[in-house]
């Protein structure tokens, strides 16, 4: 059933905005009472990717009266092809400015607020509770668990959506919803799925049309919380393949232990408002929100932390090696592809999903010291675990990957 309008009608609408919105006004669902409450209304739409871009861009020519866009990196190249927001002009400028100048542009009728920071436990509170709703378009779950944490603990519904490869998913979060409706993201993922860097955009892809097929429907769930029309896809999600160009529905209930008492929340909750604990949400704790943003090695739970270096004291390294002072294999775990973007001179190419063939073990024996790299550090961990789990054991790997080696070693090696 439709649940209460969440704002009340704003300010009158003035000629232009009639004007503007008037395919929309006609609608019997918004009408100008309709109209005049997304002028008044407040949205947070956090990361200006994939997701971001169409859900800017429509809330923005709905005319949604204050839009904040949160993120806290930078245009790249690689981004272009379903981060449809930022041009080719805007590649390594901030995507929070760019994202905005986009959004200015397209309306000017409405205020847009730039929020270029990480989302943390220390803010994420702060930053939510200025908005009517939030719109979560971030790929990273540990983040995800902060914020529909917050959002539970000031009662701001939450639109979440996710796109890997050709598929997506969307529902909505609330958890003061009435009728029996209040969901969290804990109801749909009780324990927070293992991290994998095998799933993941950058390795797997994603076909760009899904992220606005995707970002479409968190649109329009977010104007029909907003307008209080229609039936919200809470306790619902709506699963998306592109292959076969299906849609289905899967509805989901309450976690078994939600109403336990002292069990609400707890993960994703701890920390909220502080600054970040070790104690609480750091290697060990009990909740699935841990170490947030701050980077660790992989730590299994029968080894030591894999040890790991910055992209400078591989250089430093390098040059070492060159003279004859050190002995080592540098290992690149990328795909072939990104190795002939980008490469560190001196690097072996062996794939992730080659990392135990016979041919890479010619390339980096047993008893060598191995120091591997990636795009970033995710696949150079997973690597660096497989290796030690069999047999290796003097590996390391390189703290940001070959991202981190174009930002602080060599600025001429392009960065995707």
């Amino acid at each position: 059933m439709p649940l209460p309008a969440l704002v009340s009608p704003g300010p009158e609408l003035t000629r232009a905005e009639l004007l503007r919105y008037s395919r929309q006004i006609s609608l019997p669902h918004v009408g100008v009472d309709g109209q005049r409450r997304l002028k008044d209304a407040r949205v947070l739409v956090l990361g200006a990717g994939g997701l971001g871009s169409p859900v800017l861009q429509y809330l923005a020519a709905a005319g949604v009266g204050t839009i904040g866009i949160a993120d806290h990196d930078t245009v790249e190249v690689s981004n272009l092809q379903r981060q449809t927001i930022h041009p080719d002009a805007r590649v390594g400028e901030r995507k929070v400015a760019s994202a905005a100048a986009a959004v200015r542009a397209q309306n000017p009728l409405i205020e847009v607020i730039e929020h270029d920071a990480e989302v943390t436990p220390a803010t994420v509170l702060e930053l939510v509770s200025e908005y009517d709703i939030v719109v979560d378009g971030t790929d990273n779950f540990e983040v995800q668990y902060v914020v529909d944490a917050a959002c539970a603990l000031v009662g701001k519904p939450l639109v979440w959506g996710s796109v890997l490869r050709f598929d997506g998913q969307v529902t909505v979060f609330w958890a003061t919803a009435g009728e029996g409706l209040d969901r969290t993201l804990d109801d749909l993922y009780p324990e927070q799925p293992d991290a994998d860097a095998g799933e993941t955009c950058s390795v797997a892809g994603v076909l760009g049309p899904v992220c606005a097929a995707i970002g479409a429907v968190m649109a329009t769930e977010t104007l029909k919380l907003l307008g209080g029309y229609g039936e919200p896809l809470l306790g619902r999600l709506l699963v998306h393949d592109a292959l076969d160009a299906s849609w289905r529905e899967v509805p989901f209930g309450k976690a078994a232990n939600r109403d336990t008492p002292g069990a609400r929340r707890t993960r994703g909750a701890a920390n909220i408002g502080e600054p970040y604990s070790f104690t609480k949400q750091g290697t060990g704790s009990s909740g699935p929100a841990t170490a947030l943003f701050e980077r660790q090695s992989t730590v299994t739970s029968d080894s030591a932390p894999t040890p790991s270096i910055t992209a400078p004291e591989l250089k430093s390294l390098l040059e070492a090696r060159t003279r004859g002072e050190a002995d080592f294999v540098l290992v690149d775990v990328r795909e072939m592809y990104e190795n002939q973007l980008v490469a560190i001179e001196g690097a072996e190419l062996v794939p992730l999903g080659q990392i135990l063939s016979d041919q890479a073990r010619e390339i980096l024996p047993p008893q060598e010291k191995v120091i591997l790299h990636c795009h970033h550090d995710a696949r150079s961990q997973q690597a660096a675990a497989l290796l030690r789990a069999n047999g290796w054991e003097d590996v390391t790997f390189v703290q940001g990957g070959i991202d981190a080696w174009s930002r602080e070693v060599d600025p001429s090696a392009p960065r995707y």
